[in-house]
C-alpha cells in the first residue's frame, strides 16, 4: 500500500493481493481520520463479495465472484466508532463478460491495483443500529 495525503484528501494506492477493507482501515488510522468520504475508486478486484440488502427479516443477499473484475467505482464513507474504523463501501464491477453488478462491499482483494482517493471532513458521525437491521448513519 502505497499512501499520501495532501491537505484533506488522502490518496491511496493498492497492490495485488492486499485486502481492501484491512489497507483502507490502515490507512485512515495511520492518519487518524475521524470521518472520510470516498470519492473515487477504480482498478480491478477478484474474491469480491457483494450484497443487497433485502430487508430486516431476509438480512443481505450475497453473491461472490472468485474472478478478477474491472473495479469501475467504489463509493461510501469511513468512520471511527468505539469499536474501531466502519467503513460503508459500495462498488460497481465490469465481470468478464461486459457485464456490470455491484452493491455493498463485504470483501475484495486487490487485482494488479487500486487507486482510490479519500476526502477528509470534520463533522464526525456514527452508526446506531435501526429497526430495519441496518446501521443509520447519525452526526454528533
Amino acid at each position: 500500500m502505497y499512501t499520501k495525503k495532501e491537505g484533506n484528501i488522502l490518496m491511496v494506492r493498492l497492490e495485488t493481493g492486499e485486502n481492501v477493507l484491512e489497507k483502507l482501515k490502515e490507512a485512515a488510522e495511520f492518519y487518524h481520520l475521524a470521518t472520510g468520504v470516498v470519492l473515487s475508486g477504480i482498478g480491478m478486484l477478484k474474491e469480491v463479495e457483494v450484497g443487497y440488502f433485502q430487508g430486516p427479516e431476509r438480512g443481505y443477499q450475497r453473491h461472490y465472484l472468485p474472478f478478477p473484475c474491472e473495479l469501475a467505482s467504489l463509493s461510501g464513507n469511513i468512520s471511527k466508532q468505539e469499536e474501531g474504523y466502519n467503513l460503508h463501501l459500495h462498488v460497481i464491477l465490469i465481470k468478464p463478460d461486459g457485464d456490470a453488478t455491484g452493491g455493498h462491499l463485504f470483501k475484495g482483494t486487490v487485482h494488479i491495483t487500486n487507486e482510490i482517493f479519500i476526502q477528509e471532513i470534520s463533522c464526525p458521525i456514527f452508526r446506531k443500529k435501526e429497526e430495519s437491521g441496518l446501521y443509520g448513519l447519525y452526526f454528533t
